[in-house]
């Protein structure tokens, strides 16, 4: 842990009990993480941000070392509850959101509710940019298939791990057996299913949700950096041929050789991405690309 890392033990929201680890200083950037995964997918890459931003690694609403807050989890409570919890600890500035998967819907719904309070967006992999999505999920949300498939926790939590990465060398066994842990939890599987079934159904991703979030971000013009690994398994990498048609302002990258969470696999090249996107304003998606694949 480095000197800057503050972990907040005992942090309880609007008396919910909160995972969150604050590092660095500078403007704010908030990390958000996909589903059954917590703060922890971020820890490759949040020193580096940490070295321009005070960053905000939160476990989302029933993830991680943080509770439901209510009967029903959803992407709008999820939302709020990201919302809250950066109120509670007095950061009221306008964000950088950076979300992974399911992160990425939340920081989409985030920044419906309140543009003006979204800086920028970097959308990894997000959930919103298309509806099929792996066969896995999607049978998910089949009523009592889903809990049936849920019941071999070892076995879910290696091929959930193994499908984060296009190198399955990184899919190691102690993630795996962190995965398998956190789904143990009193209500976790109850929860993982409540919210895979609000984000979608067997059809794929629900259109409903996704039209509104992608619409409230083309009207504001929010500066948007999309990055997808074009090995990805999760989420189809041909989703990002639909940012533009539908965020005409966001900038789509293509990451080459990676997978669902380029965080982990590569975060050197996902840092000097994000930095390049911030902090160089005119720099266009080729020249992103560029980086993405080393030539620049």
């Amino acid at each position: 842990m480095s000197a800057t890392e503050r972990t907040r033990a005992g942090l309880r929201v609007d008396g919910h009990p909160v995972g969150l680890t604050v590092t660095g200083t500078g403007d704010p950037l908030v990390l958000l993480h996909g589903i059954g995964r917590d703060r922890t997918d971020w820890f490759r890459v949040a020193p580096g941000l940490a070295q321009q931003y005070t960053v905000y690694a939160i476990d989302i609403e029933a993830f991680g070392e943080s509770a439901a807050w209510g009967e029903r989890i959803s992407l709008g409570s999820m939302a709020h509850m990201v919302r809250r919890t950066l109120e509670s600890v007095g950061e009221h500035r306008p964000v950088v959101l950076i979300g992974n998967s399911m992160g990425g819907a939340v920081a989409l719904r985030m920044h419906a509710d309140d543009p003006e309070a979204v800086r920028a967006l970097v959308l990894v992999s997000p959930a919103g940019f298309g509806a099929d999505a792996a066969l896995g999920l999607r049978l998910m949300t089949v009523p009592v298939l889903g809990e049936v498939l849920q019941r071999g926790h070892m076995i879910a939590a290696t091929m959930q791990v193994r499908a984060l990465f296009a190198d399955a060398a990184l899919a190691t066994r102690e993630l795996a057996e962190a995965s398998a842990r956190r789904m143990r939890r009193p209500g976790a599987r109850r929860h993982y299913l409540q919210v895979i079934r609000d984000l979608g159904a067997w059809s794929g991703v629900r259109p409903e949700w996704r039209q509104e979030v992608l619409q409230a971000l083309a009207a504001a013009g929010t500066p948007t950096l999309v990055l997808w690994g074009d090995r990805d398994v999760v989420l189809p990498h041909r989703h990002l041929d639909a940012v533009s048609a539908t965020v005409p302002h966001a900038v789509p990258v293509s990451l080459p050789g990676l997978g669902h969470a380029p965080q982990l696999e590569d975060p050197d090249r996902f840092l000097a991405l994000v930095d390049a996107f911030l902090n160089e304003p005119g720099l266009d998606g080729r020249s992103l690309e560029g980086l993405a694949d080393g030539r620049s």
